[in-house]
């Protein structure tokens, strides 16, 4: 089987996850605005995103892929990993605190960085995920609006 077929499976496998998780993040801030917070479904997603993401990683790592196919995924399942923690395991209402900002940060930071990803594949695939990006910008904006959650 040819490897750069391998590679581009790979490839379209972490790109779908991250449109899915921005796709997936448009429907969480709806629920905000609901009063719904956190519905466990959304952590059992979040655990098969990392494992798609580590897997696809450990492939990189062993065909010993260029940095950015180990490095940029590896933050977005540090971000997955922080997530699933804070939301659904300990159910911590961190928002309110100081690891706000720390928690902002790796956030933008990971998902800045599958539209790396997205984009260093190829410009459509990054066109894609920049625009599933903005929508949940869009609805993290609504929400704020509408209910006010920091």
């Amino acid at each position: 089987m040819d490897k750069q077929k391998n590679f581009r499976s790979v490839d379209l496998y972490i790109i779908a996850v991250a449109n899915l998780f921005n796709l997936i993040m448009v429907v969480i801030f709806y629920l905000r605005t609901r009063f719904v917070n956190h519905p466990l479904v959304f952590g059992y997603v979040w655990a098969g995103f990392i494992i798609f993401i580590v897997s696809a990683t450990i492939i990189n790592i062993k065909s010993k892929r260029s940095w950015w196919t180990i490095t940029l995924p590896l933050i977005f399942s540090v971000f997955l990993v922080v997530e699933l923690i804070l939301d659904y395991i300990l159910q911590y209402d961190f928002r309110s605190t100081s690891l706000l900002a720390p928690y902002l940060l790796l956030y933008y930071v990971s998902i800045l960085g599958m539209i790396g990803y997205s984009f260093l594949t190829e410009k459509k695939y990054g066109a894609i995920t920049l625009a599933t990006y903005f929508l949940s910008q869009i609805a993290a904006i609504y929400s704020y609006f509408k209910i006010g959650h920091g």
